[in-house]
């Protein structure tokens, strides 16, 4: 399933005045820099970056597939964008989501991106979308398992500290079957990260 452009929204006059007067108050004349829509741009942009907070990834689990699985089934490499809370500066990466599902109800693989893509929408903590998302695939498909990884870059780190250029965080969160400590959950891992270990 592929995102469609949402249909273009009344820019928030608030939210672009309270831009302009952060930007000059940090000493930026607008005018002279030829910024002067910069903060109408600025609104506008975050009004969608910060969508998700509009939207529940429980909605995406209302209509489930049957099937005959018992195996887990794995979705790799969603690629997310998101908006750290605390610098309201962007991280980026990765989610890796394992599941055992539960008398073989399964959703669509486009249903996981666009819970991934909820989530991310909102000022944001890794670990708590980690966690998040792991308990919204839990609850919404009752499976017997689940197991999310999430691998991103942070800007607020790389920009701010040449030493973490190259840094990255990896969170997890498991429920069910596939607890961490379990032989599944080993399991469980080792499929999700495959892929990366022979980079």
């Amino acid at each position: 399933m592929t995102e469609t452009t949402p249909p273009s929204q009344p820019v928030n006059e608030r939210a672009a005045a309270a831009m302009k007067q952060f930007l000059e108050a940090l000493g930026l004349d607008l005018q002279q820099l030829g910024m002067e829509k910069t903060p109408y741009r600025v609104a506008e942009a975050f009004a969608r970056f910060f969508s998700g907070l509009r939207q529940s990834p429980d909605d995406e689990w209302s209509r489930t597939i049957h099937t005959e699985s018992n195996g887990l089934v794995l979705v790799r490499n969603i690629r997310f964008y998101s908006m750290c809370e605390h610098h309201l500066l962007p991280f980026f990466g990765v989610v890796h989501i394992a599941y055992k599902p539960k008398d073989g109800q399964i959703a669509g693989f486009g249903h996981f991106v666009n819970a991934v893509r909820i989530l991310a929408r909102r000022p944001q903590l890794q670990e708590r979308m980690t966690e998040d998302l792991c308990q919204s695939i839990s609850r919404g498909l009752q499976a017997d398992g689940v197991l999310v990884l999430v691998k991103a870059t942070h800007l607020c780190m790389s920009m701010c500290d040449e030493l973490a250029a190259d840094t990255n965080i990896v969170t997890v969160s498991s429920a069910g079957c596939l607890r961490s400590g379990t032989a599944a959950y080993e399991d469980a891992w080792r499929m999700v990260t495959a892929e990366e270990e022979t980079h």
